[in-house]
């Protein structure tokens, strides 16, 4: 279902107030989402990264669905996200990037008379909360341009392939980079694409690291040749005397800061 986009004006938003997603139904038909700049490695460590088409241009997209291509498989039945990263645009959601411009989507789930947020003050002027989403949105819209070039750089260098066996709804075929150590995805051409933007090799290297993520319709087959001999047998370990106290579990050098929050 699809709904309509109103720009973000006192006179449009008036008396209606809106919620953040905290459960992501509405995500389950999407197998991908596009990415901004400063998630790019932070998503690469969770999702495949894709390049879909839009326009004469290409674009980097989170690959959210399974195998068969049509369904979600980091959104659970009870709406849960299954994943430590939930890309921004999901985050965000209903607000969304269209016409230059931050707008709202008239998701009746997220937006109506009641709701976590309003949109107007009481004297019909855009309130704090809303201004500091749409900075957020402008921001994290500002590196669009770069990105498309260099994602269009590595799909017309033909670094960025269909991957055979997957089917996608949408009639263009997302495209992946294979994995691979960088020497094999850039070959000879790195000292160049350096030279003119390091973000087209960040990207590559970003897409190439981030396909061990892809869905597999079962497990990969493991052979080893020779069979390992077997590991010599060990005493038991001795309980240490002195426990040092845990270190956080994941230290993310990655988030690029940039949730929201009010």
């Amino acid at each position: 279902m699809s709904f309509a986009h109103v720009s973000l004006t006192p006179e449009r938003l008036q008396n209606l107030h809106w919620s953040f997603p905290k459960a992501f139904h509405f995500a389950r038909a999407r197998v991908f989402v596009p990415l901004i700049q400063t998630e790019i490695l932070r998503a690469a460590r969770e999702y495949p990264i894709a390049f879909a088409r839009e326009g004469e241009q290409w674009h980097p997209v989170a690959y959210l669905g399974d195998t068969s291509g049509q369904t979600n498989r980091f959104v659970d039945d009870k709406g849960e996200w299954q994943a430590g990263y939930v890309p921004f645009w999901l985050r965000v959601y209903p607000f969304v990037h269209a016409h230059e411009a931050c707008t709202v989507l008239l998701d009746p789930s997220f937006v109506g008379v009641s709701g976590s947020h309003a949109f107007t003050t009481a004297d019909r002027k855009l309130t704090q909360e809303v201004r500091g989403v749409a900075d957020q949105v402008r921001k994290a819209s500002a590196g669009a341009a770069l990105l498309q070039a260099a994602a269009t750089q590595i799909v017309e260098e033909g670094i960025a392939q269909p991957r055979t066996g997957l089917s996608a709804p949408d009639s263009a075929p997302l495209l992946f980079v294979a994995a691979g150590r960088p020497a094999d995805v850039l070959a000879a051409k790195a000292a160049d694409w350096y030279a003119r933007s390091a973000l087209t090799v960040e990207l590559a290297i970003a897409a190439a690291f981030s396909s061990a993520s892809m869905p597999r319709a079962e497990p990969a087959a493991v052979t080893l040749e020779p069979p390992p001999e077997p590991a010599p047998a060990r005493p038991a370990a001795i309980a240490p005397t002195y426990v040092p106290p845990a270190a956080p579990a994941d230290l993310d050098w990655l988030d690029m800061s940039e949730k929201i929050s009010f």
